[in-house]
């Protein structure tokens, strides 16, 4: 029984450093989402202010468990780990987190913050997994995109549509190597988003200026 039980002890510690589709365990850690997004100005306290929403996400991806695509058109989750909220929570997070570090066009606010907004970033979120295509024990590809609508609030018209896709190889095939590639990715997505609705915005506003001007 002893040896039983010291060989089943030691096959566990064998596969405590890799990734596995099995059932998560009891034990889980939990994982940010940080932005990588370099801090370039100071928020612009007098911009118009853009409402971010929290995404919409499939069943799949409304959770916080870390998605991994299993090939097939099939989902898995990360053993063992956790996103520290769920995945639609951390992404409205990190992109209102880049508007205050990126855009002196427009300020950022959540819809629970009660303020009146000018402009509404609406998005859906269509992947945010990790890829494993080179093999189980290959570092995975993550891939993350979001679809974007900026809406004018006052006239309730469409500003742009655009889909957003980021993709990054993890550095190797470990929690926390899978998990900074994550939040690599999706702050190359997020300031790609931020710095078009920024342009979105000041387009919108040279037109609606020069539409101001005396003939």
């Amino acid at each position: 029984m002893i040896a039983r039980n010291l060989l089943m002890a030691g096959a566990a510690l064998a596969l405590s450093g890799c990734i596995s589709l099995l059932p998560e365990s009891e034990s889980s850690s939990l994982y940010r989402l940080s932005n990588h997004v370099p801090v370039d100005t100071a928020v612009n306290h007098d911009a118009p202010v853009v409402r971010i929403a929290r995404p919409v996400a499939p069943r799949a991806l409304s959770g916080d468990r870390i998605a991994l695509d299993a090939g097939q058109g099939r989902v898995a989750y990360m053993a063992g780990a956790n996103w520290i909220s769920a995945v639609p929570v951390l992404v409205q997070e990190l992109v209102v987190d880049t508007f205050d570090r990126r855009s002196t066009v427009l300020m950022a606010a959540r819809p629970d913050d009660g303020v009146a907004t000018s402009w509404d970033l609406r998005m859906e979120l269509r992947r945010f997994e990790a890829v494993y295509d080179q093999g189980s024990n290959a570092a995975p590809r993550i891939d993350i995109a979001i679809r974007a609508r900026l809406i004018d609030t006052t006239s309730r018209e469409v500003a742009g549509v655009r889909t957003f896709e980021a993709s990054r190889r993890a550095d190797g095939n470990r929690q926390t190597l899978i998990v900074d590639a994550f939040s690599r990715a999706a702050s190359d997505l997020s300031l790609e988003m931020v710095d078009w609705a920024s342009a979105q915005v000041t387009q919108a506003q040279e037109n609606t200026a020069q539409e101001a001007q005396p003939d």
